[in-house]
């Protein structure tokens, strides 16, 4: 049997505004392999701590793929698989549930952040669904959007460098981030 090998150029899914460059290899239509592009100008081929072994997580048995209703109590680990069909009529049934009780659909209160960031992930289908729905407003980003209001009340904007004039700097900064490894 011939083994279909080969390279796919991608961009990291994860929930950063740097969307990396990555070269995925593939073997008989899985992911082996993936690396940091060495052509992006910005991270040289170097990948974040989360996606370096990204092939690993992807393909690990505990990963979950299928749709799991909590049997027994919160907090104790214990679900049963459930159908797709079955996981949409509860999560249905639920929220006409609290839309209809006294306080109405303004109890439910969405909360999320930007998940991979893609176009109908990111601020799009979700929005509308709540919306619809009558469901409370939030400030979708809360921590993104601490940090912007910070920037905008320190500096009058939010505004940054450019990444590719990094190297000149004397002093980089790295705030609040504790998953950063720095070589």
């Amino acid at each position: 049997m011939s083994s279909d090998l080969r390279v796919v150029h991608a961009a990291c899914p994860h929930d950063c505004p740097d969307t990396c460059a990555m070269l995925v290899t593939v073997e008989n239509g899985k992911a082996i392999s993936v690396l940091g592009d060495k052509s992006n100008p910005f991270t040289h081929g170097v990948l974040c701590s989360k996606v370096n072994h990204y092939e690993d997580r992807v393909y690990h048995p505990d990963r979950l793929l299928y749709p799991m209703r909590r049997i027994g109590p919160k907090g104790k680990g214990r679900f049963e698989r459930i159908t797709c069909d079955e996981a949409i009529t509860e999560i249905a049934c639920r929220f006409k549930e609290i839309s209809e009780s006294p306080d109405g659909p303004e109890a439910i209160l969405p909360y999320s952040y930007g998940g991979s960031i893609g176009p109908i992930q990111a601020n799009s289908m979700g929005h509308r669904l709540f919306y619809r729905m009558g469901a409370s407003k939030l400030d979708r980003t809360i921590c993104a959007s601490a940090g912007t209001a910070a920037l905008k009340y320190t500096f009058g904007a939010s505004i940054g460098p450019d990444p590719e004039r990094f190297a000149e700097a004397k002093l980089i900064l790295i705030w609040g981030s504790s998953n950063m490894t720095l070589g």
